[in-house]
């Protein structure tokens, strides 16, 4: 009796091994909350020949980058083509250039290619994405928060 536990045991182990293997990376529930963790200091851009507010990430911020993640938020598309779309922790007519928030609260989305279910979602709907999580820090042509390779989970509402 003690030989086939044993034997079951070793076996079961064997089973289960190579199913873990195959799971992707574990996806990280971000929050809006979590990304507001930003300190600025001035410093000078070379590139545009000025100081700009720079920003200094949080530690919980700095272990995310170029991590696959998931979070919700207002979606606003931003070109007229339908190509650059941007996920906010408000709704556009409360975004972060109207004073409400700051630029820690809305996030650049760059669409998974092949990917095409965001072009069909209606602004200021409330979704759920998930990508790979990029921080930017320095290039002012972009966002700080960056979703690369982006796909639509579901419409929350």
């Amino acid at each position: 009796m003690k030989k086939k536990t044993i034997f079951l045991f070793f076996l079961l182990s064997a089973i289960k091994l190579p199913v873990e293997a195959q799971q992707p990376p574990s996806l990280h529930t971000i929050s809006w909350e979590m990304l507001k963790d930003v300190t600025w200091s001035r410093k000078y851009m070379e590139a545009l020949s000025d100081f700009f507010p720079m920003p200094n990430f949080g530690k919980q911020i700095e272990l995310l980058d170029n991590k696959p993640v998931t979070i919700q938020g207002f979606y606003v598309p931003v070109d007229m083509e339908g190509t650059i779309f941007a996920l906010s922790e408000s709704p556009s007519y409360t975004c972060f250039f109207c004073g409400v928030g700051g630029i820690e609260s809305v996030m650049e989305i760059l669409v998974k290619e092949g990917h095409r279910d965001l072009k069909r979602i209606r602004t200021d709907r409330y979704i759920q994405v998930k990508g790979i999580f990029s921080i930017n820090r320095d290039n002012p042509e972009h966002l700080m928060y960056i979703l690369k390779d982006a796909e639509l989970v579901k419409v929350v509402r």
